[in-house]
């Protein structure tokens, strides 16, 4: 009897631990030496309407995170994207084939929020494939210290923009693809994220091998 417990224990934290280890996924370090100058990635950026499939590299989609909007100076935290009074306001989702996560640029890792392959909610009825990864980039304006609500919506497009401006010119650089847009469904996106009424889906951008 003893025996039986003793095993169901080792089983439930074995289990746990899986768990636990599927909610969390630490990126690979971010390269330094790699891809195009950034004049010729602007020279060659473009906006595909078609994406092949296949995965993104462990490698690539580290780098990808870090140059959207990664923390490149730790001594102040301070990001790769700059923002309205550095509130620091834009989230990076990832959604993919096992589901959808939030980037943490403190640890550098993905965060699990919801499971399961949910790219359709950025298809067409036509689209009967999906690009590898879909970010989505969310404004959250109650991280600005000061400011009236329309205003700070204005901050929230300007920083969306320069990430997902950061997101293009690395794709380019390392023969990758994106386009950014702003069609979505933003009400199911709420719904399935969770997100409050200060968190603002704003972009959305499907990324691929070229």
């Amino acid at each position: 009897m003893k025996k039986g417990v003793l095993i169901c224990l080792i089983f439930s934290l074995v289990t746990n631990l899986f768990a636990q280890k599927s909610e969390s996924i630490v990126l690979n370090p971010p390269s330094k030496d790699r891809g195009k100058s950034v004049i010729d990635a602007m020279w060659h950026r473009a906006s595909p309407r078609e994406f092949d499939t296949k995965k993104i590299s462990p490698q690539d989609l580290s780098d990808l995170l870090w140059a959207a909007n990664g923390i490149n100076r730790p001594d102040e935290g301070k990001r790769t994207a700059p923002s309205a009074v550095n509130a620091q306001d834009v989230d990076v989702y990832v959604f993919n084939e096992t589901g959808v996560y939030i980037y943490n640029a403190q640890k550098h890792t993905l965060e699990l929020v919801v499971e399961g392959d949910n790219r359709k909610i950025f298809a067409g009825p036509q689209d009967d494939s999906y690009p590898p990864i879909l970010l989505l980039l969310v404004s959250d304006i109650s991280r600005f210290r000061i400011g009236e609500d329309a205003l700070k919506l204005e901050w929230a497009a300007i920083d969306t923009g320069i990430v997902a401006q950061n997101i293009l010119l690395f794709c380019t650089s390392i023969d990758m693809v994106g386009r950014p847009r702003a069609f979505m469904d933003k009400d199911t996106i709420k719904e399935l994220l969770k997100l409050n009424d200060k968190q603002y889906p704003i972009l959305n951008i499907p990324v691929a091998y070229k």
